[in-house]
């Protein structure tokens, strides 16, 4: 009686995990029952992203940050994209999309009707919303934003995953974002020195950012040993940069008025490069863009 009862057992384990059972009669006429473990073929999904569960490749797709929009579009998977945010404007064709609130602000009616299997965002959302939201088949994914390059890569990977899958989703990921990582790979072509980045509220980029990140791949960044966007002005002055990186919200007019800047020798003689700041708030392949025109910049700074 024990035999038989482990036998059902197995019979059920087996059956559950995708096994056959094969069945031995032994000399003394009682009947075991041996599992047989049945290969399955593997699949691409479903997969986690964290603790999200991805069960399928996504057919619809609301996506609410700017940078995850532009993302989906380099990894080619536009066309899946059904509603976005409403500071999502690149490429020129998504804006034709309905919108549907922010990060900050999501318009959850809106996207309940837009009825998509994901919405992507990088700003987190209230737990009543997405309860909302799983019970209307909704899936909420939130990656963070990124604050460095290999977080940066971690989007990609995370995004390239959640379209392809586990057997070709990294790969993809990996190979949008080699556009990135290849142009940040120039130290041998060009080192601009010493720096400081002053972002759009005329703070310094520390070294916990991604603006670090970027052009300390092209020199050394005086205010990395700050954190947090927040900086003793001594430090740069007593380390006089070579070259000031300067959000274009701001001229160099606008350093050499103000009290603290005017004190940097870079921006006496002018060593100043202005860089698009909207390119880091919304970071993706166009930070090549940046990249390189502030290349240029340094070296007409150079030959002058």
């Amino acid at each position: 009686m024990k035999k038989i009862i482990l036998s059902v057992i197995f019979l059920a384990v087996f059956t559950i995990t995708g096994c056959d059972d094969k069945t031995i009669v032994d000399d003394g006429g009682e009947i075991e029952q041996t599992p047989v473990f049945v290969e399955e073929e593997p699949t691409p999904f479903p997969l986690f992203i964290g603790d999200i569960l991805i069960e399928d490749s996504p057919e619809k797709v609301v996506s609410l940050s700017p940078s995850l929009t532009e993302i989906v579009f380099e990894l080619g998977y536009g066309e899946r994209l059904v509603g976005r945010g409403s500071f999502c404007d690149f490429p020129s064709r998504v804006v034709s999309l309905p919108e549907a609130g922010s990060g900050a602000n999501p318009d959850i009616d809106r996207i309940i009707a837009l009825s998509p299997d994901l919405l992507l965002t990088t700003t987190p959302i209230l737990a009543r919303d997405v309860f909302r939201m799983e019970q209307a088949g909704i899936t909420t994914l939130i990656i963070p934003a990124s604050g460095d390059l290999n977080s940066l890569s971690d989007t990609y990977r995370a995004l390239g995953l959640v379209f392809e899958g586990m057997f070709t989703g990294a790969e993809a990921g990996d190979e949008a974002f080699s556009v990135i990582a290849k142009a940040c790979n120039n130290t041998a072509v060009v080192n601009i020195g010493r720096f400081v980045y002053i972002t759009n509220d005329l703070k310094a980029a520390t070294g916990d950012t991604l603006e670090h990140a970027v052009f300390s791949c092209f020199g050394e960044n005086i205010a990395r040993i700050f954190d947090n966007y927040e900086f003793d002005f001594s430090v740069l002055v007593d380390n006089q940069p070579d070259v000031i990186l300067l959000s274009d919200r701001y001229t160099a007019e606008d350093l050499r008025a103000s009290e603290n800047f005017s004190e940097l020798n870079a921006v006496v003689s002018g060593r100043i490069i202005p860089v698009d700041n909207s390119f880091f708030e919304r970071p993706s392949a166009r930070l090549v863009d940046v990249i390189n025109e502030m290349l240029e910049d340094y070296r007409n700074l150079v030959i002058i």
